[in-house]
């Protein structure tokens, strides 16, 4: 089973935990609907449920951060390597690959935005 400090990483797995949390709540829903009052028990695993529910995010967000970084790294070496192809080329070509080069700068600079701003909400 996952816990805050040990995630559960297949989807399968976190399917089924999602579907376990969804019961739980549609119990407690059933519960309060028919007038049963919360015990210590029950605010006490809603906080704990609250708790695993905010480190998930964190995960999520991170793990967007990461991935937005990785997609940055690779569209500099995408650049670099257009850069290059521009100085074999010369002047027959060289444009186009300057072209590629800085449009892939362009989308490195907009995934680090990207992961700055996950990393912000998360």
């Amino acid at each position: 089973m996952s816990t805050p400090e040990r995630p559960t990483s297949s989807p399968a797995a976190r399917a089924e935990l999602a579907r376990a949390r969804a019961d739980e709540l549609a119990d407690r829903l059933d519960e309060m609907a028919r007038g049963v009052r919360s015990s210590a028990e029950s605010a006490e695993r809603a906080q704990r449920r609250a708790g695993e529910a905010l480190a998930r995010a964190k995960r999520a967000h991170r793990a967007s951060a990461d991935r937005h970084t990785e997609a940055g790294a690779a569209h500099l070496r995408a650049a670099a390597a257009h850069e290059e192809a521009a100085i074999r080329e010369g002047d027959d070509g060289g444009n186009a690959h300057q072209d590629a080069a800085e449009q892939h700068r362009d989308a490195a600079h907009r995934h680090d935005g990207w992961a700055a701003d996950q990393l912000k909400q998360g």
